[in-house]
This record gives C-alpha cells, structure tokens and sequence, in this order.
C-alpha cells in the first residue's frame, strides 16, 4: 500500500482549515448590519464613537466586504456618516421607546433623563370622529385632541396626536399635561394626574409607513421617508380606554421594545416593572 505524500497531508490538513475558516466568516451584509445596529441601539457604540472596518470585521467575524456594504447601509439610513480618510462614525444614537411609554424615559434614573423635550403644537375639544369612536368605545360627544413633538437632544423625535376622553377644560388639562413636562414622570403617574384614575393597561399596533409632508417638516426628515406609526391605546384599571394615540416616530432614530412581564415591581409606577409596562 503506497505511503502518503507529506506534502499532499500538508495540504490538504491547510484547505480543510481554510474551508472551515470561510464557513466561520459572516458574509452576509443584512446580517452584519443588524448586529452593528443592535451595538449601536445598546451602546456599546456610543454617539460620534468610530466605527473602524479593521475592528467590526474581527469583532464580528464578518469578512471586510460584508463591513463596508453593512455600514453603507447604516449610512443610507442617516444612522452613521462615513467620510473619506476620516472614517465612519456614529451620527446619532438609537433611542429606546418602550411599547407601553409615550416617549422615551427621561424619568430620573431612567436612561435618557434630561434629554427628551416636548412641546404641544395644538389642544383643543372636537367632536369624536367616527373611528375614534369605534376605537375608544366611548358614548362622550367630544374628546380633546393633543398634538405635540418631543425631541430628545435637541432634534425632533416623534410627532404625537392623542385623542383623550375628558371632562377637564383645554386650560386644566394643558395645565396638567405641562406639569408633567417638568420631570415626565413614568406613563402610570402621567395618566393618573390627567385623568384622575390609575393606570391600567396599554396596547399598541406599530406600522411602516411613508412620512407626509406635514408631519416630515416638523420632524426635520425629507417627505417619503420611513416611520414609525404606532397606534396606542390606554385605558383605567376597569379596562376602559382614557386615549387613543397615533405617533409617529422618526424610523432612523427610534427602536420601539416589547419586554419582559416577569420583573420586579417598581415604587411608583403603580405596580408595573420599569422594564416595561403591561400590554393586552
């Protein structure tokens, strides 16, 4: 029986290694995205922090072409600038918006305390539009409708309109509303001191949708483009609906998170975790 080459062993024992490396690199640029994404939604990249395609492609075992398609990508998103000789960086961060908040927590202890801002473009009573009435379940004549932009570091965020089931006068209930823009406490103390009753539950449905004109100038983002539009319902601890909101959210810079039901309660949010809040 003929001996084996060493030579032939040798390389062969190199192409098995070389196959097993290529199986190990990430080629896909969808999927190297995503998880230079999630860094940057969780962190671990900070704003204005450098993206070096030498660093992302051996920390994320992605080959370099796979990097540079992944990070074009982010840079068509408006999330990271990459500029010639002077690299890629972030541009802006990804901000948390939990299922159940109106905004982003800018609570004390909460992640982006200080930084969220909102102003209230338009409170007025109209009478109940017909799918506000079929949504709310409400017999009432007429709701207040609240429209507002919250911005967080200075850039718009979110353009909200809420439709809400009230007896108080537009000047109680701006009176309210901007008291709790003094600190925005969480949603279960908000809803209380609006409507007088604790906080029960929300839900919500989240679109893709195109931007219209009006609502892409005061969010500062070209007409057409991607958002967020998230339909939230909040109702009292006996189920009934107190508001019907449609926000819609800036889709480069926002990422809305379901959570885990499962965590400690927390003092003041009316017995909801401040991981999330309860949804139906």
């Amino acid at each position: 029986m003929p001996t084996e080459n060493p030579q032939d062993a040798r390389r062969l024992e190199f192409e098995r290694a070389r196959r097993a490396r290529a199986e190990e690199v990430q080629t896909s640029p969808t999927r190297v995205y995503e998880l230079i994404r999630s860094m940057i939604r969780d962190g671990t990249v900070p704003q204005d922090g450098a993206l070096g395609e030498a660093d992302l492609v051996r920390h994320l075992g992605a080959s370099r072409n796979a990097v540079r398609r992944a990070l074009q990508m982010l840079a068509d998103d408006g999330v990271v600038v990459r500029q010639r000789r002077a690299g890629t960086s972030v541009l802006h961060d990804i901000v948390a918006v939990r299922d159940g908040e109106v905004g982003p927590r800018a609570y004390e202890g909460a992640a982006d305390e200080g930084r969220l801002r909102v102003s209230t473009l338009e409170c007025r009573r109209i009478p109940v539009p017909p799918p506000v009435r079929r949504g709310l379940g409400t017999d009432a004549t007429s709701v207040l409708l609240l429209e507002q932009v919250g911005f967080v570091g200075g850039s718009p965020l979110y353009l909200r309109v809420g439709y809400n089931v009230t007896d108080l006068s537009v000047e109680e209930f701006l009176r309210r509303i901007e008291a709790n823009h003094v600190r925005y406490p969480p949603i279960a103390e908000v809803f209380e001191s609006l409507f007088d009753v604790p906080y029960g539950s929300s839900s919500s449905v989240v679109e893709a949708v195109s931007c219209e004109e009006r609502a892409a100038g005061l969010l500062g983002i070209p007409e057409g483009s991607p958002v967020l539009l998230r339909e939230l319902m909040t109702r009292q601890t006996d189920g009934t609906p107190r508001e019907l909101s449609f926000t819609h959210f800036r889709g480069d810079r926002v990422a809305i998170f379901g959570g885990d039901h499962s965590g400690p309660s927390v003092a003041g949010t009316a017995g909801f975790t401040d991981l999330d809040l309860p949804l139906t």
